[in-house]
C-alpha cells in the first residue's frame, strides 16, 4: 500500500480501514505520507471486522473496495452483501492448508470458494500467485471473476535518499568489523523460511569455513519465540542477532553483506526488489511468486526446502564476498521494480472497471 498509493492521482480518495497491530506506528505514518484516512480497529476474528467494514461502508459512499488478502475478502464480502460496491480481492498470498483443515475442511472451502466467486476482480500481484489460486480453486479459472496481473513495485526514490544517521547495526548489536554479516528481514512465520536458515547456520557451523559469521533478523511475528528456543537448543546462540520490526528496514541493507530470503512461497517478493535495488548481495529460493522477481537478476538461488544448497551459497559468499555485479545491477532493477509502472497500469484498469459499471 505504501508504495502503490503513494502514486495514485489526486482524485482518489483513499480510507484504509485496519485491523489493530504492533505495525500501528508505521501504518499511520504510511497512510499521511499517502494522504489515506486510516481508521484501526480492534477485532478478534474475521465477523469483528466484517462488523467494522459493515460500519464503515453504511456511514460513507464508496466506488471501489480493495481488500488485502482473504481475511479481508470475507471481511468485505459478508459486509458487502447489501451495499454492492465493486470488490477486488489482491492476492498476495496462498490459501494454507491449515485453515481449510479439520472436520468442516471440506465446508470451510465450499464456503470460500463461493466468497472468491462474489468478488468483482482477482487481482494477482505474480502470475504465479494467480495459477496457485486456480489450483486450489479449478472453477475459478474458467467461471470466475475477472482476473488480473499486476506485478509489486517498489519507490526508487527511497533508496537513493537514505537518512544521514540511520542505525548502525553492528554498533546496536555490538558486531566486530570482521564478522560477515547475513541478513534476513521479515516476519516470522513458516513462509519465510526462518528455520531453514537456521538449519543452513547450523550445517555451516560444522564446517571450517574460514571466516567468522553471524545472521541478523530483524522484525515480528508469531514464530520468534520458538525460533529463538531452537536456536538456543541447537547452541547457535552466538550466531544469531535479533532486531525488532524497522519500519524503514531497507535503510539496513547496505550494513550486510548479504540478504537470505530462504521462504516456501512469496506472491512477488518486495523485499528482493528491494535488495536488489540496493546492490546488496541476495540469495534467494526460486520458490512460487519469488521466482518471477528474481528471474534475469544476479541473485543466488537455490531450490526451495534444500538447506544443504542454501548453506552452500552462504559459503560461497563468505569465501568471495563479490558484490560487485549486484552493484552493476542496482539500475536495472531501480527501473525495472519502478512502482510508478505498476501503479498507473492499476488505477487504468480500476478506471475502466469503474466506467463499465
Amino acid at each position: 500500500m505504501r508504495y502503490m498509493f503513494s502514486h495514485f492521482p489526486p482524485s482518489y480518495n483513499l480510507m484504509v480501514l485496519a485491523a489493530s497491530t504492533q505495525e500501528d506506528k508505521a501504518l499511520t505514518k504510511d497512510t499521511e505520507g499517502y494522504e489515506a484516512d486510516l481508521k484501526l480497529v480492534q477485532v478478534i476474528d474475521v465477523r469483528a471486522l466484517a462488523l467494522e467494514v459493515f460500519k464503515e461502508l453504511r456511514r460513507n459512499r464508496y466506488d471501489l473496495i480493495l481488500s488485502q488478502g482473504f481475511v479481508s475478502a470475507v471481511a468485505v464480502y459478508m459486509a458487502n452483501l447489501f451495499h454492492r460496491i465493486p470488490h477486488m480481492l489482491t492476492i498476495h498470498g496462498i490459501v494454507e492448508p491449515q485453515y481449510l483443515g479439520g472436520r468442516f475442511g471440506f465446508v470451510k472451502k465450499m464456503a470460500l470458494a463461493k466468497i472468491l466467486s462474489g468478488v468483482t476482480v482477482l487481482y494477482g500481484v505474480s502470475n504465479d500467485i494467480l495459477a496457485h489460486l486456480f489450483v486450489q480453486f479449478p472453477k475459478l479459472n474458467n467461471k470466475g471473476p475477472q482476473t488480473v496481473v499486476i506485478p509489486n513495485g517498489v519507490e526508487p526514490s527511497e533508496f537513493e535518499q537514505l537518512t544521514t544517521m540511520p542505525m548502525n547495526v553492528r554498533d546496536a548489536l555490538g558486531v566486530d568489523p570482521s564478522v560477515f554479516l547475513f541478513g534476513f528481514f521479515g516476519r516470522f512465520m513458516a513462509q519465510k523460511g526462518f528455520d531453514l536458515l537456521i538449519e543452513a547456520v547450523d550445517s555451516l557451523t560444522r564446517q571450517d569455513t574460514g571466516n567468522s559469521f553471524a545472521v541478523v533478523a530483524v522484525g515480528s511475528g508469531d514464530y520468534l519465540l520458538e525460533y529463538q528456543a531452537i536456536i538456543k537448543k541447537k547452541g547457535l546462540e552466538a550466531f544469531f542477532y535479533f532486531l525488532p520490526f524497522q519500519p524503514q528496514v531497507h535503510q539496513l541493507y547496505p550494513q550486510v553483506e548479504a540478504i537470505i530470503m530462504p521462504s516456501r512461497w512469496e506472491a512477488s517478493g518486495l523485499l528482493a526488489m528491494e535488495g536488489l535495488c540496493m546492490g546488496t548481495p541476495l540469495i534467494a529460493s526460486g520458490c512460487v511468486g519469488l521466482r518471477e522477481t528474481i528471474a534475469d537478476t544476479p541473485t543466488f538461488v537455490f531450490p526451495s526446502e534444500n538447506v544443504g544448497r542454501l548453506a552452500d551459497l552462504m559459503l560461497a559468499c563468505l569465501q568471495n564476498r563479490n558484490s560487485e555485479v549486484f552493484k552493476q545491477f542496482m539500475s536495472v532493477a531501480r527501473t525495472r521494480f519502478d512502482v510508478a509502472n505498476s501503479a498507473e497500469k492499476l488505477t487504468e484498469f480500476i478506471e475502466n472497471m469503474l466506467d463499465r459499471k
